[in-house]
């Protein structure tokens, strides 16, 4: 069996570590209790590390855009989630670590709060959708391909960001937006852009080019929100507007900054060729760190726990260390728990009627959907 090349799967790990170190920041709100240089710095690690998750899309499109879709492997990511979301609930409910109500823990165990988990919702439905996308992607020439990534682009990520969402209310939160990372994925594979691309260059100097397009657009994110602190601050209400746009807009994944930043360091990974089968292990269980730090009992309670989320308390210089200590400590947590249910699932399906009842859902659910 070939075994795949690694140098995505590194990337969809250091993905995986900042979006649990963003977490660690927003939910923990440490963001908004420093000031000074400690601000400052946790700002730059923000907008740093925002890449994250569209990278994870541009991945997925890069490869699916190339497979054909497996019922099975959607419906394992979803009992994965109701596994996680039961264990979980009920073991912070029979603890006591996290007070319910009977109605709550109900709830909980019924996907109330799936919302937290938005990244998935949007990975599911773009996953569901693939067989259209990949079917209009295989027929569609260069062109027509290129300019429909061009009209995404101006569609949902460069009008909004110029018109304050006044065209269409767009954050990067949303499935059209992972639709257009998807294609752009799709696009480098079909085109072979990572060979392509800049041929008359060697790889080095392609990875030069890609690193710095990745710190600029880093830099431009940053230095564009301090000018915007400064708009708000003048007796302007039109300049009061834009600078109020452009913070609003610093975070959001549709930031055309956010996707240049995103596509560059792709391309830069793309220059990599290595195989290792220890980092496609790892690669492969990060899904799984998402979906238990980010359960929504976890999520309001983990940081409080750490000691990240202090009530009203001002940080010190100290909290530094102690952000990437804890997100260094969740994401090896969570990788050993996924590790463990692996090994129960695995135990699990060797029992005959699992199989079986498996095998017939499965065939069930793909007659009804007539996907063959």
């Amino acid at each position: 069996m070939k075994v795949r090349e690694s140098n995505y799967e590194l990337l969809r790990i250091i993905s995986m570590f900042f979006i649990v170190l963003w977490h660690v920041i927003m939910h923990g709100e440490v963001n908004l209790k420093t000031s000074g240089s400690v601000s400052f710095f946790m700002n730059c690690v923000l907008l740093l590390s925002i890449f994250h998750v569209s990278v994870f899309m541009l991945i997925t499109g890069y490869y699916q855009s190339k497979s054909t879709f497996k019922l099975k492997k959607l419906l394992s990511l979803i009992f994965e989630i109701a596994f996680y979301n039961f264990v979980i609930n009920t073991f912070l409910y029979l603890t006591g670590l996290v007070e319910y109500s009977n109605v709550e823990y109900l709830k909980s165990i019924l996907f109330y709060n799936f919302s937290s988990l938005w990244y998935i919702q949007c990975y599911i439905i773009v996953y569901m959708l693939s067989p259209f996308l990949n079917k209009f992607i295989s027929s569609a020439d260069r062109v027509t391909l290129k300019r429909l990534i061009i009209v995404l682009l101006l569609c949902f990520s460069i009008f909004p960001f110029f018109s304050d969402s006044l065209m269409y209310d767009t954050n990067g939160y949303t499935v059209t937006h992972y639709i257009l990372l998807y294609f752009i994925g799709a696009y480098v594979r079909k085109y072979n852009l990572n060979n392509e691309f800049m041929k008359n260059l060697n790889k080095h100097q392609k990875q030069l080019i890609y690193f710095n397009i990745f710190l600029f657009s880093f830099i431009a994110n940053v230095m564009l929100y301090y000018f915007a602190q400064y708009l708000v601050g003048l007796d302007s209400n039109i300049l009061n507007s834009i600078g109020s746009n452009l913070i609003n807009h610093k975070y959001y994944y549709s930031n055309p900054l956010v996707i240049i930043q995103s596509v560059s360091l792709f391309m830069l990974f793309g220059t990599f060729k290595f195989t290792n089968k220890f980092v496609n292990y790892i690669a492969s269980l990060v899904l799984g760190v998402y979906i238990i730090h980010e359960t929504e009992a976890v999520k309001n309670s983990i940081y409080i726990w750490t000691g990240i989320y202090d009530g009203n308390d001002i940080f010190g210089k100290a909290i530094i260390l102690k952000v990437l200590i804890v997100a260094i400590i969740i994401f090896v947590a969570c990788l050993l728990i996924e590790i463990v249910r692996r090994l129960i699932f695995k135990l699990v399906y060797k029992i005959k009627v699992v199989r079986y009842i498996d095998g017939k859902v499965v065939n069930f659910i793909d007659n009804l959907m007539k996907i063959n």
